[in-house]
């Protein structure tokens, strides 16, 4: 049997839709409720509630006057497709829209609908409408999709989803031409009956994407959380050592030099106890400060502990480190110097070790020759930069029959 020839009940059918879409705008609301710092939820879940009311509207078509059972129904749905766009472009990142285009984007489905109705015309009607629907549709997906990360699987999928719901939608219009009464009479209609399990389908599928995306964002969140040291917000020691190891293995892989920085605030504790700890703390956010403007992107950046950081700096020779190693102790002091001038007495300044990866080293190694390089920076006065030297191990002890005994062989 042909759609066309499909028997349902339109009423019964479009109540249990709306009830459904308004179950899924309570859904939406109840994520906002629980996460309201992320953007564009409040959106989606006003844009669901508006095409409840909508379907609301049209199932009470024939108890109340056509301007609210079509008219404003279908104002709503439209709105409530534009209210959602600006919540994914929110949610994904995406700059406000200028205020007029704002407006346009508003005005525009109210200006077609309005035509609609004073045309008392119902292909015209289910036309506008379906394609309003295609056309923020397809807005919708291009957001999502649009260099969407492999990590953010829920948010491909939505896109897709609301890319398949684009071209739906163009379909309809084109076959609301051959069956007018689309999305406007009570008849056993296939494409109505279809149209409506379509709008079902998709709300509770896109519902699920957005739960979906918003657990993606939030789960991202906590692991930039469980990396970064609160105080400053550079990478903790466990992220530091992840990325180390893969640059490591690549540094061996292409025979690219790799190099570290280890530093130290000087007199930390002197600034801490006469200056007080607030006063360390700024110490500590602008040397992380200025080492996010010394440092290229590809460096590896960790608060080790305390006043202590390490750099790694990947294709990277020790003579290039020590120039970026002097960049970073010049900068420190001189904005130190700007930010706290009655520390003036103290001094926020900052020593360094630089070591180059040998062959064969492992990071543990490099890292310790680092330390020993930065312990003569201390030792010779702070407030400079030392170059540790290649690890020689000692020569093996020999036998004195070995080293030879001065007796006759």
């Amino acid at each position: 049997m042909g759609l066309g020839h499909m028997l349902f009940d339109i009423r019964t059918l479009l109540i249990a839709v709306a009830l459904s879409t308004l179950i899924c705008a309570g859904a939406r609301a109840l994520l906002w409720r629980l996460h309201p710092s992320l953007p564009g939820l409040g959106n989606w879940a006003l844009a669901c509630l508006m095409g409840g009311v909508a379907l609301t509207l049209i199932a009470a078509r024939g108890a109340i006057a056509e301007i609210f059972s079509l008219t404003l129904a279908q104002m709503l749905i439209s709105l409530g497709f534009v209210i959602a766009w600006d919540g994914f472009r929110a949610f994904v990142g995406r700059k406000r829209l200028p205020v007029p285009l704002q407006a346009a984007a508003l005005l525009g489905p109210l200006v077609l609908t309005a035509l609609a109705h004073f045309e008392d015309s119902l292909p015209l009607r289910s036309i506008f409408n379906a394609l309003i629907m295609a056309f923020f549709s397809g807005l919708i997906a291009f957001d999502l999709l649009y260099q969407a990360a492999a990590h953010r699987p829920a948010r491909r999928i939505t896109g897709w989803l609301y890319a398949a719901n684009a071209v739906f939608s163009l379909a309809r219009a084109v076959a609301a031409e051959q069956e007018p009464g689309s999305l406007g009479e009570m008849q056993s209609s296939g494409l109505m009956a279809v149209t409506l399990l379509w709008w079902m389908c998709m709300t509770m599928s896109i519902t699920l994407g957005m739960v979906l995306m918003a657990a993606e964002v939030l789960r991202e969140s906590l692991d930039r959380q469980a990396s970064l040291d609160p105080l400053t917000g550079a990478l903790n020691r466990r992220a530091f050592s992840r990325h180390a190891s893969r640059e490591l293995a690549r540094s061996r892989r292409t025979h690219q030099p790799l190099s570290v920085l280890m530093m130290d605030l000087d007199h930390f504790k002197q600034i801490n106890d006469r200056l007080g700890h607030a006063t360390g703390d700024i110490a500590l956010r602008l040397f992380v400060s200025v080492a996010e403007r010394v440092l290229r992107q590809e460096d590896i950046f960790c608060r080790w502990g305390g006043e202590e950081f390490v750099t790694l700096l990947p294709m990277t020779s020790s003579a290039q480190a020590f120039l970026v190693a002097e960049r970073l102790r010049l900068n420190f002091a001189r904005e130190a110097a700007e930010l706290a001038p009655e520390a003036d007495e103290i001094g926020f300044t900052v020593s360094l070790g630089i070591a180059q990866c040998l062959p064969g080293e492992e990071l543990e190694d490099m890292l310790r020759r680092a330390d020993l390089a930065l312990y003569q920076a201390k030792a010779l006065g702070r407030n400079r930069s030392e170059t540790a030297l290649p690890f020689i191990p000692p020569a093996p002890r020999q036998l004195p029959a070995e080293a030879g005994t001065g007796l006759p062989a």
